[in-house]
């Protein structure tokens, strides 16, 4: 299979998911097929618990479901995404009642491609924006206008047209900035290295964006690695193309300093993580983030739904 081949089988499985047609994607799965739900949903073995343990309840909850692509990212055996997921709240969602709300669920996939089926699906949704948005928690928030962004990261796709790039190099730049970036000094100015000066950095709703290397390093980096000083990470997937690479795995740290306006608990926490590069002119020029905030609430012992310890 090719990179084009694999991009083409994603798109066909996501017509079949807005069109709400379970039987279809029978073609599209592999009948022995696992799916890892976001951090605290677990994992889901088979086809058919697939479509009527997952598929079948989440169009109850959100019956007006739309789920699109922004980036997408692949190879010959690999394909990776983010992009927004669009409903109306109609039914319980992480144990609260309908709200009749409307939600704007961002979202990472990372798909496992084999005999031109789909045989695993990595999945993070960002649950705590979620929860905002049906009124559920009440953490200090920067709104992000999803809608807005998603429109830009599309254009910002459509315009990569250069694809004389090598996943190799692409490769080799991420996993010396990720050496840089979990070396124990903490180097700052050692990221400049890997990062084009006006980088792009598409944190995860609640985090806004930053623009600038200066700006990442000042506003992000540093305040990381005050809140978790001991802060490592690792690759589970990890793929390029031309243009892109795409990793999803874990970091992990003691709660050591301030974070999302949290004071230090000394918790140990393990986060997962997804991150979709952009690559030009051999250096960094945009990421897109996401991290399992809610899972790391939970470990640090807050209650995400009243921001209680």
């Amino acid at each position: 299979m090719t990179k084009e081949d694999n991009l083409d089988l994603v798109h066909k499985m996501y017509a079949a998911l807005n069109s709400q047609d379970l039987d279809k994607h029978d073609e599209y799965w592999a009948e022995d097929m696992i799916w890892h739900g976001p951090p605290g949903f677990g994992d889901i073995f088979g086809r058919e618990a697939f479509k009527y343990e997952v598929l079948e309840p989440f169009y109850k909850t959100f019956p007006d479901y739309n789920v699109e692509n922004e980036i997408e990212v692949a190879d010959e055996n690999w394909v990776a995404a983010t992009g927004i997921l669009t409903g109306t709240h109609q039914g319980e969602w992480l144990g609260i009642p309908a709200t009749g709300k409307p939600v704007t669920m961002r979202f990472s996939d990372f798909w496992m491609v084999r005999d031109g089926k789909l045989v695993e699906n990595w999945v993070m949704v960002d649950n705590l924006a979620v929860l905002h948005q049906i009124g559920a928690c009440s953490l200090d928030w920067i709104f992000v206008d999803e809608i807005k962004r998603s429109e830009e990261n599309k254009k910002t796709f459509k315009s990569v047209i250069n694809k004389d790039g090598s996943a190799a190099k692409n490769l080799d730049l991420v996993k010396k900035m990720c050496d840089a970036l979990v070396a124990p000094e903490h180097d700052l100015e050692a990221q400049k290295e890997f990062w084009k000066e006006d980088m792009i950095w598409h944190g995860p709703p609640g985090f806004g964006e930053i623009h600038s290397i200066e700006g990442f390093l000042r506003e992000e980096l540093s305040v990381f690695y005050e809140a978790f000083p001991d802060f490592n990470g690792d690759f589970e997937i990890f793929f390029a193309n031309e243009n892109w690479v795409a990793a999803t795995g874990f970091v992990t740290g003691t709660h050591k300093g301030d974070w999302l306006g949290i004071p230090a608990t000394g918790k140990p926490m393990k986060m997962r993580y997804s991150d979709i590069w952009l690559i030009r002119d051999g250096k960094l020029s945009e990421n897109w983030v996401m991290l399992d905030h809610l899972g790391v609430l939970k470990q640090i012992g807050i209650d995400p739904y009243s921001n209680n310890l």
